[in-house]
């Protein structure tokens, strides 16, 4: 059972976090109802668990910047259609932590990256995980709506960089 008394919890990260981002200050008001986890693609596929970063960011435990449970979410945000509190932002959240990671020069597992963007790119060009769906597809307007965010993000150019192969230096002669 959680301990979810006063002495356990350390703030200081949590208000690191929302100096970054404001919107991050409602996450307090998760209730661990576990509705983000159920309904969470990535969660499906993998130890992703919104509400286990949630207790770790409110307890300042900094070690979800090493984790890599924070490359799986696919930003879908039904985590956060399916919350029953309002504006607790798991993907904003999500994005910040990754933000967070980098800073300090954890980043991504190579493995887990390639794995990610993998998935990652079937999810935002089909609107599925896996090549069998686990679950309903996104909606055809969510999906042109990701493709048109990855092509301002140039992700779609992270895409065809792993898919080639490493190729030889040419040596200037």
């Amino acid at each position: 059972m959680e301990d979810y008394s006063d002495s356990n919890w350390n703030w200081d990260f949590y208000k690191e976090l929302i100096e970054d981002v404001e919107e991050n200050k409602n996450i307090v008001q998760c209730i661990s109802c576990g509705k983000c986890v159920g309904d969470c693609p990535a969660a499906k596929i993998s130890n992703f668990n919104s509400r286990k970063i949630i207790m770790k960011v409110l307890k300042g435990d900094k070690s979800v910047l090493k984790d890599s449970d924070i490359w799986w979410c696919f930003l879908c945000e039904k985590c956060k259609r399916v919350c029953p509190r309002n504006n607790i932002n798991i993907p904003l959240l999500i994005i910040n932590l990754r933000n967070e990671s980098f800073k300090k020069g954890y980043g991504p597992r190579y493995n887990d990256l390639r794995k990610y963007v993998e998935m990652a790119e079937r999810f935002l060009t089909q609107g599925i995980v896996l090549e069998e769906s686990l679950g309903e597809s996104l909606p055809e307007s969510r999906v042109k709506e990701l493709n048109e965010i990855c092509g301002f993000a140039r992700i779609k150019y992270v895409f065809k960089a792993s898919k080639n192969k490493t190729k030889p230096n040419k040596k200037n002669k």
